[in-house]
């Protein structure tokens, strides 16, 4: 990911609750630059495109360019904004997170794979509900990225995770995500994450390297949770 330039202007950040770690983000100028980091942390990702093509309902032998994903992950950081969600950025957009709230959990974007739907969604939801304690609630994080450039600049993960972790703590509330590779899923375990069901897709339409296979293994993912008292989690 590219080195950003400073804004030449000031930017209305709403700076929230929880501003003295992290920034929550508002106004035009302020998530143009967050969804450039966003783009460039999963410029490399098969897995993320294919599922930026399932969101988007786009056959997967269709031309896709980089400039149309890049304008559907976009689309998606903005969506979460706007409907209620928190973009968050740390260390000058250096890492940039976008999390639901709980009580305002946004809506699924529903492929047109009823498999795909089955695994991603149903299945997932249902395992959430079997795991967490019966009146807990949950952030979840829709996507993270940190600016691959700037190997120098340190601590912007481990300062968005602190903070959702506290505000969870706090809440008496989870953290939820989808780990899709095995370097996020060893992240995210070492911030405190436990695996509570480790599920494939894409499978029978592409490889590993996100190649179109019909008899492809398609991509491991991990269905992963913190919660403060992880002795209450129905693990079995």
């Amino acid at each position: 990911m590219s080195a950003l330039t400073p804004p030449v202007q000031s930017v209305d950040f709403n700076l929230g609750k929880y501003s003295h770690t992290i920034l929550a983000l508002d106004g035009l100028e302020a998530l143009e630059r967050a969804a450039v980091t966003l783009c460039k942390a999963f410029a490399d990702s098969p897995a993320n495109n294919y599922l930026l093509r399932k969101f988007f309902r786009l056959s997967l032998d269709e031309p896709v360019s980089k400039c149309r994903l890049n304008s559907m992950l976009t689309y998606l950081m903005a969506w979460y904004h706007d409907l209620g969600g928190e973009v968050v950025e740390a260390n000058d957009f250096d890492a940039v997170g976008v999390w639901s709230l709980p009580g305002r959990h946004l809506p699924h974007t529903m492929s047109d794979d009823p498999k795909f739907n089955e695994i991603f969604f149903e299945r997932l939801d249902q395992r959430k509900l079997e795991v967490l304690p019966a009146s807990v609630d949950y952030y979840y994080l829709f996507i993270l990225g940190k600016d691959p450039t700037q190997r120098h600049v340190r601590g912007s993960v481990r300062k968005i995770f602190q903070d959702f972790k506290k505000r969870a703590d706090d809440d008496n509330c989870a953290c939820v995500l989808e780990a899709i590779s095995e370097h996020a899923k060893s992240v995210y375990e070492y911030f405190g994450y436990k695996v509570i069901e480790e599920f494939r897709f894409g499978e029978g339409e592409i490889d590993e390297q996100g190649n179109r296979d019909p008899s492809g293994k398609g991509y491991k993912a991990y269905l992963m949770i913190y919660y403060k008292d992880p002795q209450l989690l129905n693990l079995n």
